[in-house]
């Protein structure tokens, strides 16, 4: 199955599908404004720095919190569809991984409309350069995970590439990704997104395939739809039949933004495998 067999005469049912505020509903902006003021909240709780540059745009930024020496340091790029949303949308997400042990680097990156899916990843190429500089500055040489959710697992499986990241790269934690970029040309998130056909089939994840070398696990809330499971699923199989050491984890009845919050909670069953994966790294 691929994205193509949920295309219908009137586009509704991709919207249903592959656009989690449709799929979701009026709840979308509830759980987006506790992320926000949960966010606030709990920004107190995480140590180290805040916004520290890695170019001129003032959305390039990230965070960097240390943590416990014997455990990998995360680096999470936030989802949004490459439109929306901001870093400081999981400090929550943030502070629980933090409470956990691990370190964490909590990366922004220019939206858009304002520059293109190809110049967001562009971006984020100088960013990794940039907080690989300051892991090494501040003597942290621990395994590294990229960890995404929605676009921002998108963007890890190909930042995964970086030559930098070469054997420093343990894993990639893909949690609810969206994989075959050419379906947003069929979505109205493409008002915004401006997805050209060729940056579509270049920035394909099935088709462009990610690192060869790290673990990958790969997640999805079992309560999402089946368009939506099946990018998850089609993208472990893909790492599968590579022979990629890969990780399938459908959570339960999480829906797109639950399905984050169990995941980086330590205390939460789904949670905990996924963190226990990554500290055995």
């Amino acid at each position: 199955m691929t994205w193509t067999d949920w295309c219908g005469p009137d586009m509704k049912n991709m919207e249903a599908q592959f656009n989690p505020r449709i799929s979701i509903g009026p709840d979308t902006g509830l759980w987006l404004a506790r992320w926000a003021d949960t966010a606030v909240l709990r920004k107190n709780e995480l140590g180290g720095q805040f916004d520290l540059a890695y170019g001129d745009h003032p959305l390039m930024r990230f965070d960097l919190h240390p943590g416990c020496a014997d455990l990998p340091i995360i680096i999470n790029i936030h989802g949004g569809y490459w439109r929306a949303l901001n870093k400081a949308d999981m400090n929550h997400h943030m502070a629980d991984l933090s409470q956990a042990g691990f370190g964490v680097v909590n990366m922004d990156y220019p939206l858009c409309p304002e520059v293109s899916l190809t110049k967001i990843l562009a971006c984020l190429d100088t960013g990794i350069s940039a907080v690989l500089s300051e892991l090494d500055k501040a003597g942290l040489r621990q395994k590294l995970v990229l960890m995404g959710h929605s676009a921002g697992a998108h963007m890890a499986m190909h930042l995964s590439h970086h030559p930098e990241l070469a054997g420093r790269l343990a894993g990639i934690a893909a949690l609810s990704g969206i994989y075959q970029t050419e379906l947003v040309l069929k979505l109205s998130v493409n008002d915004d997104v401006r997805l050209t056909k060729s940056e579509a089939a270049r920035w394909n994840c099935l088709t462009h395939m990610p690192a060869t070398g790290p673990a990958y696990y790969i997640a999805v809330g079992g309560g999402e739809p089946s368009g939506w499971i099946d990018q998850s699923w089609m993208m472990a199989d893909a790492l599968r039949q590579r022979g990629d050491n890969v990780v399938f984890h459908g959570c339960g009845s999480q829906h797109h933004f639950s399905v984050v919050d169990c995941l980086c909670n330590r205390n939460d069953t789904d949670g905990a495998r996924m963190q226990s994966w990554i500290a055995e790294l």
